[in-house]
């Protein structure tokens, strides 16, 4: 007896689909973090509104190896780790479209530091701190060349130092130790001009982890 032609690929779909379900079931999920660790960073002079050519310093600054863990309530000593730091500066309103740069960026004793403009209206900053270090030091100056708006980023991640015993599995948050992060002068912006995807920019900076400010 023939089956009918539809009822094969019913079959066949059938079948392909249980066999992708227990595929994806297989895996293990990930294992809950042993420390979150939370720190804040400085930004000074605070202000919303810069001048062109102000200087904007940026720092994060320890005297030993270790950082607060928000899941134990106290510091731990991190001394087998480095801070790999990402720093995004935008010019998120009424950005240039041409090749002369926006934003001068100074850094204090920095590891393998590489400044990369992504788009004429983006910079991103990336350097470390060193392993054999006995603290963590960063240290970084931006000074904004064109009137507009614009936002700094950090991304700050703590990282295990190479040869090293695999540690445990952690998160690392760093946000500005601020008590406003001018969300008001994000609002100035039209709303058609704003960027982010459903309000992550205003989350953003709701959270300390965007800091926004206008220069003229």
């Amino acid at each position: 007896m023939k089956h009918p032609l539809p009822i094969i690929l019913l079959l066949i779909t059938i079948v392909l689909t249980t066999m992708s379900f227990e595929c994806r079931k297989e895996g293990p999920p990930p294992p809950p973090p042993v420390y979150e660790f939370e720190e804040k960073i400085s930004l000074t002079p605070y202000k919303k509104t810069y001048a062109v050519n102000d200087t904007i310093r940026v720092q994060f600054e320890t005297t030993d190896k270790s950082l607060f863990d928000k899941l134990s309530g106290k510091k731990v000593a991190t001394d087998t780790t480095y801070l790999q730091a990402d720093f995004s500066c935008y010019k998120i309103y009424r950005p240039d479209y041409d090749t002369v740069t926006f934003c001068d960026v100074k850094i204090d004793d920095p590891v393998a530091p590489t400044l990369v403009t992504l788009y004429p209206y983006h910079g991103l900053l990336s350097y470390q701190t060193a392993c054999n270090s006995n603290n963590y030091n960063l240290k970084m100056e931006f000074i904004p060349k064109k009137p507009g708006i614009y936002s700094l980023q950090p991304h700050i991640k703590l990282m295990y130092c190479p040869n090293k015993t695999i540690g445990q599995p952690i998160t690392s948050r760093f946000i500005f130790n601020l008590n406003d992060c001018n969300k008001d002068v994000w609002l100035t912006i039209p709303p058609a001009s704003r960027g982010g995807e459903l309000g992550s920019t205003d989350v953003a900076i709701d959270n300390k982890e965007n800091f926004v400010f206008r220069v003229e």
